[in-house]
Formats: C-alpha cells, sequence, structure tokens
C-alpha cells in the first residue's frame, strides 16, 4: 500500500477510535440534526427525499488578477435514502475550497477562462457509520477536462465527521484519484479537504478550512495546502449563505518566484433545500 493511500486509511481509522466511546450519542438523537439550525450538529449527507443545491460563486482575490476567473460552480444532491446520495458536480473532491474557473466560468478567455464550460462529475455516497462520527464511502467521476484533450477521473475515499461536542467538529473528506485518460499528463491526485467547523449561534457556524492536495507520485514536489474561513448563516430551513476567504497555497510546496500570499480566492455560498 502506497504512503498517501495509507494516509487515508490511518484517519479514518483514527476518527473510529476516537469516536467509539461516544457511540451512545446515536440514542440523544444526533442522528437526526434539525434541519438548517445548529449545522454542526449535522451528517455528512442527505436523508431521505431532501433535495440540495450548493451554489458557489468562486472569485480570484489573487495578487494582480483579482475576478480573473470568476465562476458560478452549481453541485445538486439528492437524498435516495437515508444511506444512498447521488450528485451532480461542478466543485471538485476540494468541494467549498475548489479554485475559481470551475463550473460555468463568467469572465472570458482574456480573464482566465479558456472556455466557458469544461467540467463536471457525478457523486455518490453511501452511508456507514452515525452517531457521534459520521463516515460514508465517497466516489466520484469527474470530466476535468471536456474540451479536448478529454481528461477523466475517478476519485474514491471517505468522507467523515466527527463531533467533539454538539458545537464542534471536524469534517474530513480523503479521496485518491485515479486518472482514466491521458496518463501522461493526466497525473493521479490525492485530494483531503478539512474543515474545524465551530457553532457560534444556533443560525451561524464558522469553519477553518485546509486540507491538502497533490500529485501521487511527487507528493512533496506538488502538494498545496490551503487556509481560509468561511461563515455560514442558517437564513431558513430551506436557505443558507455562506462566505468563504482562503490562501490558496499558505502552507504547500512554492513555486519559484511566488509568495505564500499571492494566491487568494473568495467564494459566495447559498445553499437551496426542498
Amino acid at each position: 500500500m502506497t504512503t498517501p493511500a495509507r494516509f487515508v486509511f490511518a484517519t479514518v481509522l483514527a476518527a473510529v477510535a476516537a469516536a467509539a466511546p461516544r457511540a451512545a450519542a446515536a440514542e440523544r438523537g444526533r442522528d437526526a440534526p434539525p434541519m438548517g439550525r445548529v449545522a454542526v450538529r449535522r451528517g455528512v449527507q442527505s436523508p431521505e427525499g431532501l433535495f440540495t443545491v450548493r451554489l458557489n460563486l468562486l472569485v480570484s482575490a489573487s495578487e494582480g488578477t483579482f475576478g480573473q476567473p470568476t465562476s458560478i460552480a452549481p453541485d445538486l444532491y439528492y437524498g435516495v435514502s437515508d444511506a444512498l446520495q447521488i450528485g451532480l458536480l461542478h466543485t471538485g473532491p476540494m468541494g467549498w475550497q475548489t479554485m475559481p474557473g470551475a463550473g460555468l466560468c463568467l469572465t472570458g478567455t482574456g480573464g482566465g477562462c479558456p472556455h466557458v464550460y469544461d467540467n463536471v462529475g457525478v457523486d455518490l455516497m453511501y452511508g456507514l457509520l452515525k452517531g457521534d462520527f459520521h463516515l460514508s464511502f465517497h466516489t466520484s467521476l469527474f470530466l476535468y477536462r471536456i474540451s479536448a484533450p478529454l481528461w477523466v477521473m475517478w476519485t474514491a475515499g471517505f468522507t467523515g465527521k466527527l463531533h467533539f461536542t454538539d458545537v464542534v467538529a471536524i469534517l474530513f473528506g480523503p479521496q485518491i484519484g485515479v486518472a482514466l485518460t491521458h496518463r501522461d499528463a493526466n497525473e493521479d491526485q490525492l485530494f483531503v479537504p478539512l474543515e474545524l467547523q465551530f457553532q457560534v449561534g444556533q443560525a451561524v457556524s464558522l469553519k477553518i478550512l485546509s486540507g491538502a492536495t497533490g500529485q501521487l507520485t511527487a507528493l512533496a514536489d506538488t502538494v498545496r495546502v490551503p487556509l481560509g474561513l468561511g461563515l455560514v448563516g442558517n437564513v431558513s430551513t430551506s436557505f443558507d449563505l455562506g462566505l468563504r476567504l482562503s490562501f490558496d497555497n499558505l502552507l504547500g510546496h512554492q513555486l519559484p518566484g511566488v509568495s505564500r500570499t499571492d494566491e487568494r480566492s473568495i467564494a459566495v455560498l447559498a445553499v437551496f433545500r426542498t
């Protein structure tokens, strides 16, 4: 087993071990958090029959290229059952931390958008554990580049959420991405999005956002580690509104001539549930 693969499974096993003493939380109703409010108590996927749209406005705030690119990336999810969720994606495996340009790119070829629409994915999650520790098997098929040459990647891993208390949780989603086309340029990847979540009021959650991405065969030379803050407010049982500010590679490997703070992005999130 490769080192990145060991990391994925070690992350999951460590979270299971930490959650085991609190398994009785399911008896206190943690499996069915109220819709909308107290978001930190929620699990990682939709209950049966719930349709969710996550609309991401992604804006580059990088040095010298503010607003270039700017894109809108809608993600759609449906709970087929309490255990099975399917989705249509325009963000990548890093979720809310996806870089601007994904989805419908609005700023034209001179503004960082080689194509108006050039990526899409399908997504599946299957719930394995609930309670103080939610864990789902997570797999996606991404068309990272629809235009020629077509780049296709299959990802597989887990999405989990460990509840330390009713107001503090950590969300993690390690996945390994396997390139299915043009493997000479489309490299296998590691994706590990992380969110440390705090419930600062019944309707407001604060998130410290980080994680890591990089090529499996050259992780030390390609790893990117973002760091950001996100704030999400519940407006009603069917609508949330959020804002993210991130340094997109503050702690990762730096290319010559690029400052750690040069790459920045802003995201506005609107969530609709029905």
